[in-house]
């Protein structure tokens, strides 16, 4: 009996034979069999909890199958291998980025049900299709400047660009859970210290000799800020102002503020020069994907490939 068309295992009963497995596609001098079909949907029927999606799994995973049939087939006939030292290179590699050490890696492998030794072996069939894709594919791939420049454009149209505020700051200080009478004696102290900047006292200067903030050294300046990060008190103060004015004193749950804002601005974009490399990589990555797709295809249709699904 031909060995391509069934594999047969003996049942329990001695004469008896039970048919277990079949082939279901034919890929050149290959075969890939059902039960590696079955071994291949069996995560996602289990994840979905049902089998309506069956059919459709199949045929994607089958799809699949075959276009791993014939990429082994390419790095047989490339005589395509990985070395130990490579392998040992990419491990290292794979702690470097990932800030662990070589027993963390096992300790993470070996804790998802896998055994280091497959691990490796999984590894290393990775690096050799890294090697048949730099042989066969990479070559084909182009990622012209004004592709790069395109996808800049239309990242930056889609981009909500905060306001920016450069404010100063008074702060005066109460304990929580202060009385009334602390609170009335704080906001005194803000509104007289707020009474001098009106009349003509520097900001920086009234606010290095009154301020309570860790700010008060610089004269108040909290610098630039996007108007997300200011506590709501001071966001929704800041609401009307124009650049220059002068805050009334704020009360917060921590103390009270007086704020001076000195400006406002657009967030700037980044610039093309800081994001180009990695949009180039991106893209790149993206044409990669496309072009081995492409010569997939291409492989299959040279192929002689007999589905007997």
């Amino acid at each position: 009996m031909n060995s391509l068309v069934l594999l047969l295992a003996l049942s329990v009963g001695a004469e008896e034979r039970e048919l277990v497995d079949r082939v279901v596609a034919i890929v050149n001098d290959d075969v890939v069999t059902w039960s590696e079909l079955q071994l291949a949907i069996g995560p996602y029927l289990e994840a979905q909890g049902h089998e309506a999606k069956r059919e459709q799994l199949q045929k994607d995973a089958l799809d699949q199958l075959i276009s791993d049939r014939l990429l082994n087939q390419q790095v047989a006939e490339a005589k395509i291998s990985v070395e130990d030292d490579e392998l040992e290179r990419a491990m290292d590699d794979i702690c470097r980025q990932n800030n662990i050490t070589r027993e963390q890696l096992a300790q993470a492998v070996e804790s998802r049900g896998v055994s280091m030794g497959q691990y490796q072996e999984d590894l290393k069939r990775q690096l050799v299709r890294l090697k048949l894709v730099d042989i066969k594919v990479r070559s084909r791939v182009v990622v012209p400047e004004a592709d790069i420049r395109q996808e800049y454009d239309a990242e930056n149209a889609l981009e909500t660009r905060q306001e920016l505020i450069q404010l100063r700051h008074l702060f005066f200080r109460y304990g929580e859970g202060a009385s009334e009478a602390e609170t009335a004696r704080v906001m005194e102290r803000a509104k007289a210290s707020r009474s001098r900047v009106v009349s003509g006292e520097s900001f920086a200067e009234v606010a290095k000799q009154v301020s309570e903030g860790p700010t008060a050294a610089s004269g108040g300046d909290l610098g630039e800020m996007q108007e997300g990060s200011l506590l709501p008190e001071l966001a929704k103060a800041l609401k009307g102002m124009k650049e220059g004015q002068l805050s009334q004193p704020i009360v917060t749950p921590n103390g009270i503020h007086i704020v001076l804002l000195e400006g406002r601005r657009q967030q700037e974009p980044e610039s093309y020069e800081t994001k180009k490399t990695k949009i180039y990589q991106r893209l790149y990555q993206q044409e990669v994907d496309r072009q081995m797709r492409v010569w997939v295809d291409e492989l299959r249709a040279q192929a002689a490939v007999e589905i007997k699904l």
